[in-house]
């Protein structure tokens, strides 16, 4: 059976999507459950589902860009920090949906154990005549549990969020929702790599227009114009940034390859567990871009007007903890739409939805928002913005194409 399966990330709500000549993997004793048809009031309830979500997904997606940018301005030197609470706010809360979706029977226990079951297929391993160090090294990665992947995405996604964190605050909002498109290129590469995956030439084009998009977005940054707003070192972080995220991306579509019917609550609780575990280890690189200022960060969540630093600068945390409350309430409800969109709706769809997000994040950041004021867009980011819209619309119109040309 042909089947697709969609990935979504915390941090960017990019959607991957890749389509497998593989038979459905079902699980010792399980049958398949043939669906039932449905009546057109369903068919009717659903598309209204739907159509609602999408909106959900458009919006919450623009406003979880606006309130990242607003959190970073009285707590953007806190960024190892940020990322701890980011790791426990998203494991408490995955882990509560996986919980009553399994009392509710959408979650099996065979769903449950699977990433510390190994399968048949890893413990017979054909042992050479001869092993040398780096062959012993792969027997024993293969022996190894599918818990192994879900700690490879707890370290990819937690470096992708503490690197887009440190850039946030030197980085403007629409510059940084250009950026992050980037990841398209990132994805395309590692997917090449590692699933084998093959794209036709219109997709790779238009997957270099939009790195196009993006360095015409950063022309007055690579041509030498001073701009206090956006560092052209803390744009290059941004970039770097998304680079863990389509690693992190591209494993669990091998997860999903190895086990199609896993519910996506499951991945994303036990890869948010890790993350969170991952945390201690990311604290060198915010010392390297001199994080904190070795201030309290409990002081700053009490809300204290701390006094100037060394260097005459102030850290005024007295809107604090409100920003970063806002801040995750709408990020997780971001995921949580964009899950339920994935669920109910076909590919399609959701990566227009996550397109749509592009143009609303630019807009948004026109409007005067508390401590961010009014966000200046000079020509260059406008420029880059048609441009990487008319490259995922092409992308989009392209897949639709080669997905209709497979079916025939």
């Amino acid at each position: 059976d042909v089947y697709k399966r969609q990935v979504s990330t915390q941090s960017t709500g990019a959607v991957m999507t890749k389509r497998y000549n593989t038979p459905l993997w079902l699980p010792p004793g399980e049958d398949a459950i043939v669906p039932e048809p449905k009546f057109p009031s369903e068919i009717k309830y659903k598309e209204i589902q739907i159509a609602l979500l999408m909106i959900m997904v458009i919006l919450s997606g623009g406003f979880n860009r606006v309130a990242a940018k607003i959190m970073t301005v009285p707590m953007g030197n806190f960024s190892f920090f940020l990322s701890l609470f980011n790791g426990t706010m998203y494991t408490i809360v995955f882990f509560l949906i996986l919980f009553f979706r399994y009392h509710l029977g959408a979650v099996t226990k065979s769903q449950l154990k699977f990433p510390f079951v190994r399968y048949q297929s890893q413990t017979a391993i054909e042992k050479p005549i001869r092993t040398n160090f780096f062959q012993k090294l792969k027997n024993l990665w293969e022996k190894l549990p599918p818990i192994k992947l879900f700690v490879i995405i707890g370290a990819m996604d937690g470096l992708g969020n503490i690197l887009g964190l440190i850039s946030q605050p030197h980085v403007s909002g629409p510059l940084t929702v250009l950026l992050g498109q980037s990841i398209v290129l990132f994805s395309m590469l590692i997917s090449m790599m590692l699933l084998s995956a093959r794209y036709t030439y219109w997709q790779v084009w238009s997957t270099c227009t939009v790195i196009l998009g993006s360095i015409v977005a950063l022309i007055p940054q690579l041509v030498g114009v001073e701009d206090k707003e956006n560092s052209l070192l803390f744009c290059v972080v941004t970039m770097i940034s998304v680079i863990p995220g389509a690693l992190s991306f591209a494993i669990k579509e091998l997860i999903f390859k190895m086990r199609p019917d896993l519910d996506i609550f499951v991945v994303n609780s036990f890869g948010s567990l890790f993350q969170l575990l991952w945390w201690p280890v990311w604290l060198p690189i915010t010392l390297l871009f001199h994080q904190t200022h070795h201030l309290a960060l409990g002081e700053c969540f009490a809300g204290i007007v701390l006094p100037p630093l060394k260097d005459g600068s102030t850290q005024d945390c007295s809107p604090d903890p409100w920003p970063y409350f806002i801040y995750i309430t709408i990020n997780l409800s971001f995921n949580i739409f964009l899950l339920l969109l994935l669920k109910r709706a076909t590919s399609l769809l959701t990566f227009m939805a996550t397109t749509a997000i592009l143009p609303i994040s630019v807009i948004l950041f026109l409007v005067k928002w508390p401590l961010l004021g009014v966000t200046h867009i000079n020509g260059w980011v406008i420029g880059g913005l048609f441009v990487i819209l008319f490259a995922l619309v092409c992308y989009c119109l392209l897949y639709t194409s080669d997905a209709a040309d497979e079916e025939d």
